[in-house]
């Protein structure tokens, strides 16, 4: 056996140049310390709804336990074309619904389904890390859309039309968003609809935050704006909504004929999703959402915390963050870079946060807080912030 034989094979090159996580390196040093107050994780602190749950634990008992259909139960893409068909105003039915595990496998086919290796995807910059990750999966190219603090990182149509290439195939659109807590505005949404007609390129809206909205904005999703609009794929999931990150389970709501090729994708990806998940989704769907209105005003009053104490901070600034459950912050008054901050903060208060440099070049000198956690939490993550603040100023 030859020496490189005793090595054993290598991975392939889309694996080894697969972008790293900011994100989770920075979980990977938090472990290394005790009682770190975390302002981390993108996740509700809340349980999943009981009545969520029974209805799981009522299909799993009844013998569901078996292969459903490629693209979902009928029950769940019925009560998600009827769910869409009431808010958007349009005549949607079980065909313009694919049920995915998770939000993830939604934005995986979808832009599977939009782009070809060598195709260009806009990307807003900041965005969501794992979007330049499943980019560089489908073999094609992120073209960054920048976005600026002085309109909130709200995108505009003509921040997109600036970053059009003759390859684009597909944007990613996210609203509300993370990081930014951001909510793109009708018109704007309008305008873009137009852009993606008059360059054939298909809208890839993520909208997993739909529900999570505060204050006098309303989020509008693209398919909304514009009625007869079929450049897109929208991206649902009830992770944030219902507590259910754990039970991956999320959807695509699209034209029929783009979600046909989808469906015959799923089937070589995770075939199905399995039956009690999708029966716990129609019964938080088409349930009591006392428990979702609960957990959105409990949102609310720690948004109202968080940014209370941060813009009480001399140095710090936070705009926006009328969706979602994060804040991004303005800490470039510190002198210290995104990474630097929150290397400081972590080692001499304990605190932790994400780098804004995280989600891309805009995104230096700011710092993403989720205050998806309790309010004692909260109340100590401010004061660490305050106190590294202090220290540099």
């Amino acid at each position: 056996m030859s020496h490189d034989d005793a090595a054993g094979p290598t991975a392939s090159q889309m694996a080894t140049t697969y972008p790293a996580s900011v994100i989770r390196q920075v979980f990977e040093r938090v472990a290394a310390f005790d009682d770190v107050t975390s302002l981390t994780v993108g996740e509700p602190d809340f349980d999943t709804p009981a009545h969520i749950v029974d209805a799981a634990v009522d299909s799993l008992r009844a013998g569901d336990t078996r292969y459903t259909p490629n693209a979902g139960i009928p029950e769940l893409r019925d009560a998600v074309a009827r769910l869409y068909s009431e808010q958007w105003g349009r005549d949607l039915q079980r065909e313009n619904v694919v049920v995915t595990v998770g939000g993830q496998e939604g934005m995986f086919l979808a832009l599977r389904t939009a782009v070809d290796p060598g195709d260009d995807v806009l990307v807003t910059d900041p965005s969501y890390a794992n979007y330049q990750g499943q980019i560089h999966l489908m073999g094609a190219r992120a073209v960054a859309v920048p976005l600026t603090e002085d309109n909130g990182f709200i995108v505009t149509a003509d921040q997109v039309e600036a970053a059009l290439t003759p390859q684009t195939k597909a944007l990613i659109l996210n609203s509300p968003a993370n990081p930014l807590g951001a909510v793109v505005p009708e018109e704007e949404l309008v305008r873009i609809a137009q852009l993606a007609r008059e360059h054939d390129f298909l809208v890839v809206s993520d909208e997993v935050y739909e529900r999570i909205i505060y204050d006098d904005v309303r989020h509008v999703s693209i398919a909304q704006a514009v009625p007869d609009f079929e450049h897109f794929l929208m991206v649902g999931s009830l992770s944030k909504s219902y507590a259910m990150t754990g039970w991956r389970v999320g959807y695509i709501v699209g034209p029929a004929h783009l979600l046909a090729a989808t469906t015959h994708m799923k089937e070589g990806v995770t075939s199905c999703s399995p039956a009690f998940v999708q029966k716990a989704a129609v019964a938080a769907l088409d349930g009591p959402q006392d428990a979702l209105h609960a957990m959105v005003a409990s949102y609310r009053s720690r948004r109202d915390l968080i940014v209370e104490g941060l813009s009480a901070i001399p140095g710090v600034s936070c705009t926006g963050a009328n969706g979602a459950f994060y804040v991004f912050a303005d800490i470039r008054a510190s002198g210290l870079s995104s990474a630097e901050f929150v290397e400081r903060l972590l080692i001499d208060h304990r605190v932790a946060v994400i780098p804004g440099s995280a989600f891309g070049a805009q995104g230096e000198g700011f710092i993403r807080l989720s205050y998806a956690t309790d309010e004692a939490t909260i109340t100590a993550g401010v004061a660490g912030i305050a106190a590294l603040m202090a220290s540099v100023a």
